[in-house]
């Protein structure tokens, strides 16, 4: 699988670093360690901020500077950490959805970096991200259609299917997958924020989701 990133991303002046990383998997039911480990960064992410807004946190401000320079406004259309951080602020925590999505929610709220858990099987061909286009939308994942004109999006040969706001259903993770790829959304920040990022999300699947790593 080959991957390549748009040339327009460098043309706004933006840093782009993402981590992609591919494990045979076994999706299952939250365990209670993860569920334990997902309670406590909670408390933990409160306690950093200190009742300041999500949007204050340096990361994921950077997000949502490189969706303004793509063309999204982005109190509209959240990045996925800001909104998953916004919900623990709020005293909501995080919902439990399977073993892989929540080792995926997890790395996201701890680090600030949008990330994407998609089933390898639903993937055609080799992958780019660019900018969406005038027209292009997908069905998101209990959100029903999005407009991707002006996201960044993940593409494959049948089109965009993953962004740093919300992912499709097309290549959503459910108890039939099996080979997974994770993607680490490293928009406008630091290589070293995305390699340390990377790092905690493969202890994190590693542990809780298999112990077959494919790359």
């Amino acid at each position: 699988m080959q991957f390549q990133i748009d040339p327009k991303f460098s043309e706004l002046g933006m840093a782009v670093h993402l981590g992609v990383l591919d494990y045979a998997v076994s999706v299952t039911d939250t365990p209670d360690e993860l569920k334990t480990a997902m309670e406590e960064a909670c408390e933990l992410r409160q306690q950093e901020l200190m009742g300041e807004a999500a949007s204050s946190d340096p990361v994921i401000a950077a997000v949502r500077r490189a969706f303004k320079a793509t063309g999204k406004d982005p109190s509209r259309y959240r990045p996925s950490s800001e909104a998953l951080t916004r919900r623990v602020i709020a005293g909501k925590g995080l919902y439990f959805v399977n073993n892989v999505v929540d080792a995926g929610n997890l790395v996201s709220l701890m680090t600030g970096v949008p990330v994407g858990c998609y089933d390898a099987a639903w993937i055609k061909g080799d992958l780019s991200l660019r900018i969406g286009t005038p027209g292009e939308t997908y069905d998101g994942i209990g959100r029903g259609g999005i407009n991707l004109e002006g996201l960044p999006v993940l593409a494959d040969m049948d089109g965009p299917f993953g962004s740093p706001f919300s992912d499709s259903d097309r290549t959503g993770v459910s108890e039939q997958t099996r080979d997974l790829v994770f993607v680490l959304y490293g928009l406008n920040m630091d290589v070293a924020h995305v390699e340390a990022a990377a790092e905690i999300s493969d202890a994190l699947i590693t542990r809780y989701c298999t112990s077959n790593t494919n790359s």
